[in-house]
């Protein structure tokens, strides 16, 4: 009997294991992930509005938003993103390849209306903060666990005669390479 209720407890355990590796797993080797799927929306590098219709592109989303979304690779250097955020409610969220957040920013952190983040790789922090922002305002820099990954600007649409205006407001947002400087010793 002792070895019955052995062999059950080990069975149960053993079956949580593989069924919690399995549900880390999934993200990881599913195909098509949400930075594959935005490829045909723009090249890398660039900010396109998503379409309203159909949710091929990103699942799930609320319908009451206008989504824009540029694709980074950190491969040549930091990343520079800068995006207006209107007075209703805006949005800006760094993803990595994989899809999942790892910073946000909404608009009441945004400076005249606008936010502003650099994107950086493990690799550029140390050249980073040697650096001073010119106009003598602290630069928000965020180091990505990914060298690739997609940045999403959500505007609030009150109605749908604001969707026009926010939809160009979204496709003026810039995903531009950052420029490199030469950093003295």
């Amino acid at each position: 009997m002792m070895r019955l209720l052995y062999a059950l407890a080990l069975g149960v355990t053993l079956g949580g294991l593989v069924h919690i590796a399995t549900l880390f797993a999934v993200p990881l080797m599913a195909p098509g992930s949400a930075y594959d799927r935005l490829a045909g929306a723009a090249p890398v590098g660039r900010f396109a509005v998503l379409p309203e219709a159909g949710a091929e592109t990103l699942p799930f989303r609320d319908p009451s938003f206008v989504v824009a979304a540029c694709r980074y690779d950190l491969a040549a250097g930091p990343v520079a993103i800068r995006a207006s955020l209107p007075s209703t409610y805006g949005s800006m969220s760094v993803h990595n390849r994989y899809g999942q957040p790892f910073y946000a920013l909404t608009d009441k952190a945004a400076t005249d209306g606008a936010v502003e983040v650099t994107i950086l790789s493990s690799d550029d922090v140390a050249a980073a903060e040697v650096e001073e922002a010119p106009e003598g305002r602290p630069a928000l820099r965020i180091v990505s666990p990914t060298a690739t990954g997609f940045v999403l600007v959500r505007l609030f649409a009150s109605g749908p005669s604001a969707r026009p205006a926010l939809r160009d407001l979204a496709g003026k947002a810039s995903c531009d390479r950052e420029p490199t400087r030469q950093i003295s010793p």
